[in-house]
Parts: C-alpha cells; structure tokens; sequence
C-alpha cells in the first residue's frame, strides 16, 4: 500500500510497530516518506553514537548518504548543528548555505540543492539525531511541510526506542501501571464531586482543566488530588 497522506505512512508505521518488524526498514520508511511528504529531494537520518560522534543510519539516495556522511567527517552541517543546539534548522539560498557551513555548503550545492532542513529526532529532554530534508527548488517548508517532518522525526524516535519484542512480563507490567493510573484518576474525581458538591461527569471535567492548565499528565494530577485530601 502507498501511502497518500503523511496520516496514511504514519499509521502503516504504527502498524508495524505492533507486530514484529526490522529497524532499518522502518527507517528507511520514514526517511523516505518525510522526503516525499515535504516536497524535498532527498533525505537522510543522522543520529548521535554512544562515542558522540554522528552516524549515518538511513538515506533516500546515494547523494544523501554522501552529504550525510560528509557532515559527519567534517562535523558540520545541519544535522550536526542540530545535535549541538538541539533546534531544528533551516537554509534557503545558495549564499546562506554557504556562509553557514564554508566546507559542507559547497558539496551541498554541487549535488543541486538549495535548501536545506533538519528536524530533531528528541527522547524526553534529549537529542537523538536529525533527519535532513535536501530540495532542489530555493523555498522553506510551509506550516503543513514542518508539521509532517517533526511528526517523521518522533515516529524515527519510537522506532529507534521501542523493543522489536517485548516479554510477556514487561507487556504485564506495562498494562498494571495503565490500571493504576486509571484507579488513581477515578479516586480524584471522587475527591473532587465530593469536595466541590459536583456529579462525577463535571469532576472529571475539572480533573482535565486542572491538568492543562498545570501542564502536567493526568496521574500526576490526580493523585495531587488525592494526597492534598488527606492532608489535615
């Protein structure tokens, strides 16, 4: 199945995430997806190795693979300005490109390329690597283009994280902490109907509100709830 919207490749992704799949594939997938969906040439995943050196993991095309590789000979380049900041990173313009990066700009500009985009691949408070987008024609990505790079790049990094098989024990484990957390959650909308003289459907409705207002997960503010209603 091709997939016709960048929604369609993400959840065949998702999809192959939930059965037994091969890394490099899926990478090479999303890689390949995140180039067609952004209207770019071609595209490449560089990520950071445990020495902290970059490395190549996956590209579109021999080209990619030769400026992703180059960046990381020389340490300059999006992606390694991406794993130094942590910030996506954008140039558009043969004179940009070339006063950004004065040894990489040039290979970049004689594969054809005008601009250039990188987009973290982040786990939690950290940077992973980078997917680069290369195009041939001089223009940023729009709003819906960036919006379907970074969906790619935290998909690159579900598949680089998630187990390619978990154990029955760790599945167990992992639906015993959903349950608490469910239980926790119930608990605080008792609390709540019971504190403010409201039915559980509004308590419910408050326990979210006070969770986005908070910027704070769900579970964690129910089971503040709970602990400030022991509290004399």
């Amino acid at each position: 199945m091709t997939p016709r919207t960048p929604a369609d490749a993400l959840a065949l992704t998702t999809s192959a995430l939930l059965r037994d799949h091969d890394v490099t594939d899926l990478l090479y997938r999303i890689v390949r997806d995140s180039a067609r969906f952004t209207g770019s040439s071609a595209a490449g995943l560089l990520v950071r190795a445990p020495n902290g050196a970059p490395e190549l993991l996956s590209a579109t095309s021999h080209a990619a693979v030769e400026l992703e590789l180059y960046q990381a000979q020389e340490r300059e380049g999006p992606c390694v300005d991406l794993l130094t900041t942590g910030e996506t990173v954008a140039a558009v313009g043969a004179d940009t490109i070339l006063h950004r990066w004065p040894t990489v700009g040039p290979a970049i500009l004689r594969a054809g390329f005008t601009a250039v985009h990188a987009y973290p691949v982040s786990w939690r408070d950290g940077v992973l690597g980078g997917i680069n987008l290369f195009r041939h024609d001089e223009r940023a990505d729009d709003t819906l283009e960036t919006a379907a790079a970074r969906s790619f790049a935290d998909m690159a990094a579900l598949v680089l994280l998630q187990p390619e098989r978990l154990e029955q024990h760790d599945v167990a484990d992992r639906l015993e902490r959903a349950l608490a957390g469910r239980v926790i959650v119930e608990q605080a909308k008792g609390v709540l109907a019971h504190r403010l003289g409201i039915d559980m459907e509004t308590a419910y409705t408050t326990l979210v509100d006070r969770a986005a207002q908070d910027r704070s997960a769900l579970s964690a503010t129910a089971r503040t709830v709970v602990e400030q209603a022991y509290l004399p």
